[in-house]
C-alpha cells in the first residue's frame, strides 16, 4: 500500500454501493475503508481513522448525510468530504456543498468521474496533515 493515493472514507447504508465503491476506489490506487452508518463514520473519526477524503451517501437510516456532514465538520472543518447521490438527490447534494460539502458524485459509480472528482477534491483541499 505504499504507492496508495491516499484513504478513502465509503459511508454507505447499502452493502452492494460500499462493495462496488471499494473494488472500484481500490482499482483506482485508493486504501478505502468503510461503514455502514455516519455514528461509525463519526466515530471513526474521533477515534483516530484519518482519511484524505470522505465519500458519503445523503439518505440513510439514523444519521443522514446532513447530520454526518455536520458532525464530520465539527472534528475536522477542512476534511474533504464529496456526497454521494443517486440522480433524483441532485438537489439535496447542491444543499449539501453549500452547507461545506467539497463536491458530490452520483451513483451508479462511473470510474472515470469518481476518479476525475477525488482527484480534484485532493488537489483543492486545504487540508494539511
Amino acid at each position: 500500500m505504499t504507492d496508495s493515493k491516499g484513504i478513502v472514507l465509503v459511508v454507505d447504508d447499502e452493502e452492494p454501493v460500499r462493495q462496488v465503491a471499494f473494488e472500484i476506489l481500490s482499482h483506482l490506487g485508493y486504501s478505502v475503508v468503510t461503514v455502514p452508518s455516519g455514528e461509525e463514520a463519526v466515530e471513526g473519526i474521533k477515534n483516530g481513522t484519518n482519511p484524505d477524503v470522505v465519500l458519503l451517501d445523503i439518505i440513510m437510516p439514523g444519521m443522514n448525510g446532513y447530520q454526518t456532514l455536520r458532525a464530520l465538520r465539527e472534528i475536522e472543518p477542512d476534511l474533504p468530504i464529496l456526497i454521494s447521490t443517486g440522480y433524483s438527490d441532485r438537489a439535496a447534494a447542491a444543499s449539501l456543498i453549500e452547507e461545506g460539502a467539497n463536491g458530490f458524485v452520483n451513483k451508479p459509480y462511473h470510474i472515470e468521474t469518481l476518479a476525475a472528482q477525488l482527484e480534484k477534491t485532493q488537489r483543492e483541499s486545504k487540508r494539511r496533515k
